[in-house]
């Protein structure tokens, strides 16, 4: 450790006298930077892209517009000046928050089933602009990049080996030590702003002690503080908000956030705010498609796929995936172009691979126009032999693949043609069997329980699960006239015909298969806690890739 000491020294004092330095507008520190803003706009602009592409933001007008309002409010007491905020709902179905570093901030739809108050969604908002504020994505650029060098520059003075585990991990222990420091601050800066704004200061550490609760119930303890963890540890989070926010709240002459203006009408009691997010989708919409059992459905795009019984089944950003159980052949579904020309799109498809179109032939699935092509498709890791499968559909062309190991194809051939040949349209029956868990408010009757409320409304959580969504006891009592959250499964109401369904483009890059044997699938995402009832989530072609953030944000 004491090796790595000078180096870093000797390089943190030529980068000062160097002048490669700012003061920071959220501590009044000069401080090592070596991003400059317009590299941050750039990233931000460039990422904000990504984050739509990808993970999909919630096309909600109202509700973006109220997340705004109160984002917009906070920032208003924001000590950088040089920044437009803009406050969005990303499409992810973990509870989570992010910012980039030219002021853009992202809260997760599922983040929104979790907050009980205007205070709480205020003060995880005002964290992610003390991310922005303080410059976190720049300071940390520098310090990785300062670290790296100076691991270099330690390597050779030592004539170490290029590949030194010990090092590794002291690095890596820095700049996991170094986002703590970072999310303690953006706790602290968005304290400063609820102050200024008379946001009651309390609202994070409530929060933060749902998420913790959340986490006992899904993993059976707290997320704790491991050697490399980039975030303090929760409970640790939740007693030193606690103690600011008493602090704060002792010290602020401002007005409470009853008589706080965000710009529009401000949630005076919990029933007026959770109406907000009444009808909130609770897991993945139906309109990005639903699986039941091995039968993809998608009902705004009108279509139907049969997948092969007994695969693994994933939903990923841009495809449907199917992984044989040997794992020695895969299966996807994809959206290749707008367009009714099977024909045309696979032309173009092979022009882009380079791959022998000439081969292949036109036919018909299921009454509607398809091609097939045998060909050898380009992976990261070589050309894989497969057979892909053009059809078109009310105005757009789906692209079906069977890739499999190099002399294997005449096993599956069979399972291939099948899979394609499952392709169809929609019929009302079809439609009839979709549905989607959504959050509902619910108000208490004299003498109920919250068992009892549940049965009720037949809330799809479990009763341990609706009182953390609720910020409650599990036993507690209930007020009668109060109001409580709960997840009803509903009818899917199919979008009307000609409104855009919510995934419709095409991926930006051609999407392909996975090497064969296909690696190890990518993370599902977390059940959510509670019985699971009717069709597994189904497709989004907007890319969610989170399953961390996009690089360049910050994490809340």
């Amino acid at each position: 450790m004491h090796r790595c000491a000078s180096p870093c020294l000797a390089l943190s004092l030529a980068l000062l006298a160097g002048g490669c330095t700012s003061v920071n507008p959220a501590t009044g520190r000069r401080e090592v930077v070596l991003m400059s803003t317009r590299d941050e706009q750039r990233i931000d602009a460039e990422q904000s892209q990504e984050v739509e592409a990808r993970l999909g933001l919630v096309r909600d007008p109202e509700l973006v517009a109220y997340v705004d309002a109160i984002g917009q409010a906070m920032a208003a007491h924001s000590p950088r000046r040089d920044v437009t905020y803009h406050f969005q709902v990303v499409e992810m179905e973990e509870p989570n928050a992010f910012a980039l570093p030219g002021g853009h901030i992202y809260v997760s739809r599922s983040l929104l089933t979790f907050v009980n108050s205007e205070a709480e969604l205020a003060m995880v908002l005002g964290h992610e602009i003390g991310h922005v504020a303080a410059r976190h994505a720049a300071q940390q650029d520098a310090h990785v990049k300062t670290l790296g060098l100076a691991s270099v520059l330690s390597d050779l003075m030592n004539g170490g080996a290029p590949e030194n585990p010990e090092s590794e991990n002291i690095s890596g222990s820095f700049v996991a030590r170094y986002a703590r420091n970072q999310e303690r601050e953006a706790d602290r800066i968005g304290l400063d702003l609820a102050t200024a704004a008379g946001v009651d200061p309390s609202g994070l550490g409530r929060f933060l002690q749902t998420l913790d609760q959340l986490s006992r119930l899904q993993q059976g303890y707290s997320a704790p503080q491991s050697y490399l963890s980039d975030h303090p540890a929760t409970q640790e989070r939740m007693v030193e908000m606690a103690t600011r926010a008493q602090e704060a709240e002792w010290r602020s002459k401002v007005p409470p956030l009853r008589e706080w203006q965000p710009g529009r009408p401000v949630a005076t009691s919990r029933e007026q705010f959770l109406a907000h997010f009444d009808g909130l989708a609770v897991g993945r919409p139906a309109s990005e498609g639903v699986f039941d059992e091995d039968r993809f459905m998608h009902p705004d795009l009108g279509f139907l796929v049969q997948f092969p019984s007994g695969w693994k089944l994933l939903n990923l950003s841009d495809q449907v995936v199917g992984i044989a159980p040997k794992r020695d052949a895969v299966v996807l579904l994809q959206l290749d172009s707008e367009g009714d020309d099977p024909v045309e799109a696979a032309r173009a498809y092979a022009l882009r691979e380079h791959l022998p179109v000439d081969s292949g032939a036109p036919l018909r699935i299921g009454g509607l126009p398809a091609y097939r092509l045998r060909a050898l498709v380009p992976t990261g890791f070589g050309r894989i032999p497969a057979e892909i499968t053009w059809i078109a559909l009310d105005g757009r062309v789906y692209r079906l693949i069977g890739g499999v190991q190099p002399g294997t194809l005449r096993n599956y051939e069979g399972v291939f043609r099948k899979f394609a040949h499952g392709f169809r349209q929609l019929t009302p029956e079809d439609r009839a069997r979709i549905t989607e868990l959504r959050l509902r408010i619910a108000r208490v009757q004299p003498g109920e329980s919250l068992a009892t409320l549940s049965a009720r409304m037949h809330n799809e959580w479990d009763l341990a699960y609706t009182a953390v969504a609720n910020g409650m006891a599990p036993g507690a009592q209930l007020e009668p006239g109060a109001v409580i959250k709960v997840a009803v499964r509903e009818p899917y109401a199919a979008k009307p015909k000609g409104e855009k369904p919510s995934q419709v483009s095409p991926p930006t890059a051609t999407a392909q298969p996975p090497s064969v044997p296909p690696p190890a699938p990518p993370r599902a995402p977390r059940e959510r806690a509670g019985p699971r009832r009717g069709p597994r989530r189904g497709w989004s072609r907007r890319s969610r890739q989170r399953r961390g953030c996009p690089r360049g944000s910050d994490r809340g």
